[in-house]
């Protein structure tokens, strides 16, 4: 055998591998930028240097007994280890140097990759022999040309990101360094072992990385290796990334927020205070009808007197089924006087969601409004126990068709005789105060539970943070199922401020709300950032003196994360006019963080902060044991302290699961009481940031993986929404058939003339790897959004594809190659005809099956196609020529090498 050969043989051996070894998919091995991606490529522009202590150069020389290349083994083993607990991610690849020049001309590799599985229950003693034998596999197959790789394993490249691993890690005493630098990965960091001393060096973008956070990797990192060499036997579980300083920082100076509120008392009990203290202010006002405290208090009283009479027992729960007026807020705080805790139910709601949260929450009583009474004959065999519906109108008993006989029907006269003074208080702080739906996992609501001292510490703390003061008009513009609308109704009233209800349609109109705005002279507003967009594109169009809101103090933005850019757009036209970015879920007393924004943030921010906690709650950011991670190391965001609420009504199985026993417990926050210090788990993952601020990074259990791909559709709708024609955008995933997810993108115009698919889709395809294009594009002239003001992704419409869809501009095939290439396009789309100028995208086209045409059209042809021509040419037209152009200039290299052959030998 000569050597040609046999070093073919050698290669196809590494070929089959490598193939193996990196398919079928890559993990994403990488630490989270601080920056969104550049456009500019300016490299590792920047570098620290770090030494490790001598104690611990010494240990790991003695453990390896000098051996260059073991210690290099221990340095790699410890940020495999720091990197699973950075991504969350037991797969990490990274890529290392050659061991030694390749003895085979013309193949430049410098670095390889190495994948290896950190599997948490083994102990680094052994999980050091698995790197040890993956490293020796990859250098025994290091020859192999990894660009060929590349286009093999149809991986996507882009100019400033390395395709298969974005972490090198190097050993000058055993590596060639040359030309790394020229490397488009994101961090590389090498070591040099001299005597018996080890130092190192990252070199790293400050345009994605802040230097903080490089310098947290190099403590992370040391605190991973002292942990190691103390003993080698100990499970990579058990390997900590913190010291105990560290952790007192965490736990103590991070939450160091405590505040004295009246939490032992109930909201009715702190409402009927301020009422003696400001009893003919305006408490509360609704259209052309306002109530002074003196009378909100007054009718709330006649309410709750109805309420005991018919035996209303403390803590019971009573069920709200109407609209947002002023006869709402007395209904909450009637109920609260009788002792019990309200249920809102939207009327808007299915029937058959509105009949499963009163029968799962058990209510005897519904406060209601008389036309809506025939719309709930079908609750009285569904649910036996409801006894109760007191009407808060005058009921009309010619209009009902309800069968009385069954149900106790009481209207406004029953309550309007009754007496206006306070009653006795049944309930105190501890006490359940409200129950709310959220949606769950299997489909049917959970019911979570809210005491009285969580609503109020996040009222107070509240008070703190906005620095409010009785002059605090709230616009209540929630809807009453959400915990937002719970302190938009109350938070006013506890101090002598005023709430403003105001009806849906109102806040979705950006119009009527600033009218709102503006005549009521709120100082607080509170959206989701749909909502707030809308408002502030309204704004923008004004004329610098229309658009003046001289009593407006905070814009809050709830619900969902807000962009970078609007934050900033608001500020430059409201520059006094602060915003606060508030976090929390319903299962903590609604917001348990919040971000202050005075001022534009830079730019190239990934998110807005969510900001620190509020006062006397604690944030403890956790892993997938309950262990804390340090800074910057993505975990599950944990609350624990007096918001925490009781868990979910009569679903021991997910309360038992989401509330948990709290292992970190303070002696600085408020009694719990006689209740549990639990820590509810909210399912989101954030981090923090070295200020003591959070990052929201989105749901653990909704990541987006398609196609083996780990995709964040925040980054498509950010892109996406630069777009000079977008105005605001969202993507989602759609199951298109089983086994068939795709990505589509909902796109709102800013104007009538809307950009077309080709359009967008080639202004992300400059940005974007093939697998995060959307397949699909769709022009709405609006989003949908839910009751509650979000966007409602379940209620965008499933995207239009070219199979359901029957053109008039059809070209069918001219040729015999465009219908061959026509026919497979036709079989792996599985559509019915397919013609020459039909987009593969629009098709229903995606990465994948991009993949399976090109390896069709390769075994047709019998010519070489990238991955990348079809996205570059995606119609059948295009596509052809790109083929043809290729098989001609085979035809001249075929020609050019059958002539060799018949002239004549020369010798020189």
């Amino acid at each position: 055998m000569n050597k040609n050969m046999l070093i073919s043989r050698q290669l196809f051996s590494q070929k089959i591998y490598w193939l193996n070894k990196l398919s079928p998919e890559l993990p994403e091995t990488n630490l989270m930028l601080d920056y969104v991606r550049t456009t500019v490529d300016n490299g590792k522009n920047k570098f620290l240097k770090f030494d490790l202590s001598n104690c611990l150069s010494q240990a790991i020389v003695t453990l390896t007994k000098g051996s260059e290349f073991s210690i290099f083994l221990i340095l790699l083993s410890a940020l495999n280890i720091l990197l699973q607990k950075y991504t969350r991610n037991n797969d990490i690849i990274v890529g290392i140097p050659i061991y030694q020049k390749s003895g085979i001309d013309g193949l430049g590799n410098k670095v390889i990759p190495l994948r290896t599985q950190v599997t948490n229950q083994l102990t680094f003693k052994d999980f050091l022999f698995q790197v040890k034998d993956a490293t020796i596999a990859a250098y025994s197959h290091q020859n192999y040309d990894f660009d060929e790789l590349i286009q093999l394993l149809n991986l996507s490249q882009s100019w400033n990101r390395c395709p298969i691993f974005d972490i090198v890690v190097s050993l000058e005493n055993i590596h060639d360094l040359h030309d790394l630098s020229a490397l488009n990965n994101d961090i590389t960091l090498s070591f040099l072992v001299k005597e018996n001393s080890i130092s190192g060096k990252i070199e790293y973008s400050n345009l994605i990385f802040k230097d903080e956070t490089i310098i947290s990797i190099i403590n992370y990192y040391q605190n991973v290796m002292e942990c190691i060499v103390n003993n080698i036997d100990t499970k990579i579980s058990d390997i900590v990334l913190l010291r105990d300083s560290e952790k007192c920082q965490l736990l103590i100076d991070f939450n160091n927020n405590f505040q004295e509120y009246p939490v032992e008392h109930s909201i009715n009990k702190l409402f009927e205070i301020q009422v003696e203290k400001t009893p003919n202010n305006i408490a509360v006002i609704d259209q052309e009808t306002q109530l002074t405290y003196q009378e909100l208090n007054e009718k709330a009283n006649q309410l709750a007197i109805l309420l005991r009479n018919l035996e209303v027992t403390p803590g019971e729960f009573i069920g709200i089924l109407k609209d947002r007026d002023i006869n709402f807020l007395v209904a909450i705080l009637a109920i609260y006087k009788a002792g019990g805790a309200y249920v809102p139910i939207d009327s808007t709601y299915p029937p058959s969601r509105i009949q499963y949260m009163l029968s799962n929450s058990e209510v005897r009583f519904i406060l209601t409004d008389c036309y809506l009474l025939n719309g709930l004959t079908y609750l009285i065999e569904d649910c036996p126990q409801l006894k109760y519906i007191i009407c808060l109108d005058k009921v009309n008993s010619d209009n009902i068709l309800i069968e009385t006989k069954k149900l106790k029907i009481y209207d406004q006269l029953s309550v309007s005789k009754l007496p206006k003074e306070n009653i006795e208080q049944l309930n105190d702080g501890s006490d359940p105060a409200y129950m709310l739906y959220t949606s769950g996992s299997t489909g049917l609501p959970k019911g979570a539970i809210v005491r009285h001292d969580g609503a109020i510490n996040h009222i107070y703390a509240q008070y703190d943070e906005l620095e409010l003061t009785p002059e605090f008009c709230f616009l209540q513009s929630a809807p009453s199922s959400t915990d937002i609308s719970v302190w938009q109704f109350i938070a006013p009233l506890l101090i002598g401020g005023k709430t403003v209800i105001v009806d849906i349609e109102t806040v979705a109109f950006p119009e009527k709300l600033f009218k709102v705005l503006k005549k009521e002279k709120i100082t607080v507003v509170e959206l989701v950032p749909a909502l707030f967009k809308g408002l502030l594109d309204y704004t923008s169009q004004l004329s610098s003196h229309e658009r003046i809101l001289p009593d407006l103090r905070w814009m809050m933005v709830v619900g969902e994360p807000v962009s970078v850019k609007w934050v900033n757009e608001w500020l430059s036209i409201y520059p006094s006019i602060r915003i606060a970015n508030a976090y929390g879920p319903t299962e903590a007393a609604d917001d348990i963080t919040q971000f202050i924004v005075d001022k534009p943030l830079p730019e190239n921010q990934r998110t807005v902060p969510i900001g620190k906690p509020l006062a006397n709650l604690n944030i403890y950011i956790l892993d997938q044991e309950m262990q804390i991670v340090p800074i910057g190391v993505p975990g599950e965001i944990c609350v624990s302290g007096i918001g925490v609420g009781n868990g979910y009504w009569k679903n021991e199985e997910k309360t038992n699961f989401s509330f948990v026993p709290n292992p970190f417990p303070s002696h600085t926050k408020p009694s719990l009481g006689n209740h549990r210090d639990l820590i509810y788990k909210t399912g989101d993952l954030g981090r923090w940031l070295a200020d003591g601020n959070i990052e929201f990074l989105g749901r653990i259990d909704h990541q987006i993986k398609i196609r083996g791909f780990r995709i964040e559709l925040g980054e498509i709708e950010a892109l996406l929404g630069k777009h000079p024609a977008v105005r605001e955008t969202v993507v989602i995933t759609h199951k298109q058939e089983e086994g068939n997810l795709q990505l589509v993108a909902y796109v709102v115009a800013k104007t009538e003339l809307a950009p077309t698919i080709s359009e967008l889709r080639s202004f992300l395809q400059q940005k974007l790897p093939d697998y995060m294009l959307p397949s699909a594009f769709v022009n709405l002239k609006t989003l949908p959004l839910a009751p509650s003001g979000k966007i409602d992704r379940h209620a965008l419409p499933a995207p239009d594809t070219f199979k359901n869809k029957h053109p008039l501009n059809f070209v069918p095939p001219r040729t015999q190659t465009e219908a061959l290439v026509a026919d497979i396009w036709t079989q792996i789309l599985k559509v019915k005809q397919v013609g020459i100028h039909d987009n593969f995208f629009d098709l229903g086209g995606h990465s994948l099956l991009a993949t399976q045409i090109i390896s069709r059209l390769q075994e047709a042809f019998e010519v070489k196609l990238s991955l990348r021509s079809l996205f570059e040419e995606p119609t059948v037209a295009q596509f052809v020529e790109h083929i043809e152009k290729i098989r001609t200039v085979q035809q001249l290299q075929t020609a050019t090498f059958d002539t060799t052959g018949d002239r004549e030998e020369i010798e020189l």
